[in-house]
């Protein structure tokens, strides 16, 4: 995937990680997102090496509320 895919991807998923209430964005919460995006947006996730999960986390890192 090019590297502006990959940065289109990612803000997008950031975008709808920030539409959710504020207290529904916390580490616990990136799990229910996982499977949100699997059934409507698994456009989204990241495939082919490593574990999607792992990578939608790292994705998230900067914008999930401790």
């Amino acid at each position: 995937m090019a590297k502006q895919k990959l940065s289109e991807r990612k803000a997008t998923l950031i975008q709808l990680w920030l539409e959710r209430p504020a207290d529904k964005r916390t580490r616990n919460d990136v799990l229910e997102f996982y499977g949100w995006l699997e059934r409507n947006r698994p456009e989204l996730l990241r495939r082919g090496h490593g574990d999607p999960y792992q990578h939608l986390q790292a994705d998230l890192s900067s914008q999930v509320r401790e």
